[in-house]
């Protein structure tokens, strides 16, 4: 059965939200000398897997890192990348953006599956990663700052063609998609890199703003409690934000160096923040969802 697109409410009182939300605080780890990081995920394995643009722009010099989540140590995973973005475990599946496409990655090897020419249309750049309950992906195309380059978001199955997600290559607060997250039914979750804007969908053409005032949003992802953590990747700051509509972003941290696109360690309780333009990893402690 399909459902009508819904708007999950925080189920925290306020006063509690308000007392979760004052600060992060400091890291309690950070993991340094990963060149210019952009994205990261949790493996089956629990190892943060950290995708890297090493120099931007500079041929196949990006990789994958594998961290070791208990001693903070760092190995290069898979190197045939050029500037990899968004990656994320489909089941025991790597699957990376970079310029060319979405690859699949293994220990030493990175085969890109859905090529640039596969596409409905031109891209731009590819950026972030979401995985649906059907085993099916959807990738973000930024765009790029002219009038014609806006960006969509693609939904890519086995054995298939990408195919454009109704209205995210139309709907004017986010021309510029970014960080993506897919909740229950088809509802996807959307940041805007150039509006500031998180959006929500029904992934068949639906679309509702829900909070603005995020400068560059970038990275994603669901927050104890009911909301989201959301990075300024130009602002360097960190924001919590509920996922009701009108839902002021509150600020938990600030001062990163270009914050990319973040994940929750669930099983630790941890909050992992790329610094792209730090060189490293940070860690904050957020307790289990």
């Amino acid at each position: 059965m399909r459902l009508p697109l819904l708007i999950v409410v925080s189920l925290l009182p306020a006063q509690l939200w308000s007392q979760q939300a004052e600060s992060l605080g400091e890291p309690v780890r950070v993991v340094d000398s990963i060149p210019g990081p952009e994205s990261v995920a949790v493996g089956p394995d629990g190892a943060w897997y950290v995708s890297a643009f090493g120099k931007f722009d500079n041929g196949m010099d990006g990789a994958v890192y594998r961290v070791d989540p208990e001693t903070g140590s760092r190995k290069v995973y898979a190197t045939g990348l050029e500037d990899p973005c968004g990656v994320i475990f489909a089941g025991s599946t790597l699957w990376v953006a970079d310029r060319k496409g979405v690859y699949r990655v293994t220990r030493g090897k990175a085969e890109l599956v859905y090529p640039a020419k596969v596409f409905p249309r031109e891209l731009h750049f590819l950026n972030d990663l979401a995985s649906g309950g059907q085993g099916e992906l959807y990738v973000s195309d930024t765009g790029d700052s002219t009038a014609a380059g806006h960006g969509a978001v693609f939904r890519l199955t086995a054995g298939g063609k990408p195919s454009v997600v109704p209205g995210s290559d139309t709907m004017g607060t986010q021309f510029s998609t970014n960080g993506l997250f897919r909740a229950g039914g088809d509802s996807l979750f959307v940041v805007g890199y150039r509006t500031g804007v998180l959006s929500v969908s029904d992934g068949r053409g639906r679309w509702r703003d829900l909070a603005k005032g995020l400068g560059a949003p970038d990275g994603i992802d669901a927050a104890p409690g009911g909301g989201f953590y959301i990075s300024d990747n130009i602002g360097g700051d960190l924001f919590l934000v509920r996922r009701e509509p009108g839902a002021k972003p509150i600020k938990i941290a600030s001062g990163l160096e270009a914050p990319a696109d973040l994940v929750v360690d669930q099983k630790r309780g941890l909050l992992l923040v790329p610094e792209n333009s730090g060189n490293r990893l940070a860690v904050y402690r957020v307790g289990a969802k």
